[in-house]
């Protein structure tokens, strides 16, 4: 990864990261509470729902070292991965219907009420 591929978002790089994290985590099909329990396991820290909302949001979380790592490690991915935008699916855009999950990317849309 170069500067210039990370200079390439108009986003600060916590946003992409939490940006990121977001997408990462509704590829898995879990809720925010999932998530944060995930978390809890590979990093022995708790992590309630309202905590990984917060952190999920943009200009939510200052991310640091050991974090972005933690996050690499529960979504299986390289850590510089997370820090280039990732790119949404092409078929849902990464927002599926109510009550759909697309069959391309695996993301599961709201639940219908």
């Amino acid at each position: 990864m170069t500067e210039q591929t990370l200079a390439a978002s108009p986003l600060p790089l916590a946003d992409v990261i939490s940006a990121n994290v977001r997408i990462l985590r509704r590829r898995n099909r879990w809720t925010q509470g999932q998530a944060g329990q995930e978390w809890e396991t590979v990093t022995g820290r708790t992590m309630t729902a309202q905590s990984w909302h917060f952190l999920e949001r943009s200009g939510g979380r200052a991310w640091t070292a050991d974090d972005i790592e933690a996050a690499a490690d529960l979504f299986d991915v390289e850590p510089a991965t997370l820090l280039v935008p990732l790119d949404v699916c092409a078929q849902c855009d990464d927002r599926p219907p109510a009550g759909f999950i697309c069959a391309t990317c695996g993301v599961e849309g709201p639940h219908k009420a």
